[in-house]
This record gives C-alpha cells, sequence and structure tokens, in this order.
C-alpha cells in the first residue's frame, strides 16, 4: 500500500509540474500574438503573470524538488543544467521586470525567456522525469512540503488564480 501511495503522490507532484508547464507554453504563445497585435497592456498583465509563475515554479523546484532527486538519478548533472537553466531565466525575469511593455526590447526579452523556459520543459519532461522510476525519494513527504510551499509563494507573488484551475 504504502508504494501505491508513494507514486500516486509521485504523479501528483509531476502533474502539477506538467499543468505548470502547459500554462507557461501557453501564455508565450498568447504573447506573441499580443505583441504582434501591440497590446501593450494585455502583454505587460500577461508577462508579469508569467514571470510571478515561473519564479514559484522554479524556488519550487530548487528548494524541495531538486535537491530530493540528487543522488537519486542516474544523471545528477541534469539537475546541475536545470539549475543553470533558472539562472538563465531569473535574469530575463529580472530585465522584465524593470521594463515596460512598450519598450522596443520587452517583446524580444520575453519570446528569448520562451525559448529557454521551452527547452528546459523539454529536457525535464523527456529525461528527468524518465528516471524517476525507482527511488528512495520520500514522495508523500515531499508533496506535502510542495503543497505547503506553493500555497506560501503563490500568496507571496498574488497568484491564488491559476490554481484552480
Amino acid at each position: 500500500m504504502a508504494g501505491r501511495d508513494s507514486s500516486k503522490a509521485k504523479n501528483e507532484i509531476l502533474e502539477m509540474l506538467k499543468e505548470d508547464h502547459r500554462r507557461v507554453k501557453r501564455a508565450f504563445r498568447d504573447g506573441e500574438k499580443l505583441a504582434e497585435q501591440e497590446d501593450t497592456e494585455a502583454l505587460e498583465e500577461l508577462v508579469e503573470q508569467t514571470c510571478a509563475e515561473l519564479e514559484v515554479h522554479a524556488t519550487l523546484e530548487e528548494e524541495l524538488i531538486y535537491p530530493a532527486l540528487r543522488g537519486e538519478i542516474k544523471e545528477p548533472e541534469l539537475l546541475d543544467e536545470a539549475e543553470v537553466e533558472h539562472a538563465s531565466a531569473k535574469d530575463l525575469i529580472a530585465q522584465l521586470k524593470q521594463m515596460r511593455a512598450d519598450d522596443p526590447k520587452f517583446s524580444a526579452i520575453f519570446k528569448v525567456l520562451g525559448e529557454y523556459v521551452k527547452h528546459h520543459i523539454k529536457e525535464e519532461e523527456g529525461q528527468l522525469f524518465e528516471q524517476l522510476g525507482r527511488t528512495g525519494v520520500k514522495w508523500e513527504a515531499l508533496l506535502q512540503e510542495v503543497q505547503e510551499r506553493r500555497e506560501q509563494l503563490m500568496q507571496e507573488h498574488g497568484l491564488l488564480e491559476f490554481e484552480e484551475e
């Protein structure tokens, strides 16, 4: 029974991460359309929301998920690469936070951020998640920690809306 609960908890964590991935990929597509339409107000709102969601997601991975996986997967260098990708994304997010949507480079930076994030998602879902079959990770405890920290981070970023989607 514990194995089944652990598997269920693991799947719940992975599904949460994948849903985050789907949501931001959709946001990057929408951002390109808004940039083409020159709807700077809507683009600015979308970018602000997306960057906040990315910050929550990256923090959860860096603080809880990656440390739990380190030493448990065959290719720990994937975690190192993921952390470097997070750092690059955070740099772009920091630039976006200092800009307004009518800045000529605003949509370009958001587009590049999208390319980084899509690459990160492809590696995470295609390589990292594939290595989570049999590990010593305490998935039930990790799920509890992730859910609690996620709620806290979402409140800090003012993101309670997307949780119920």
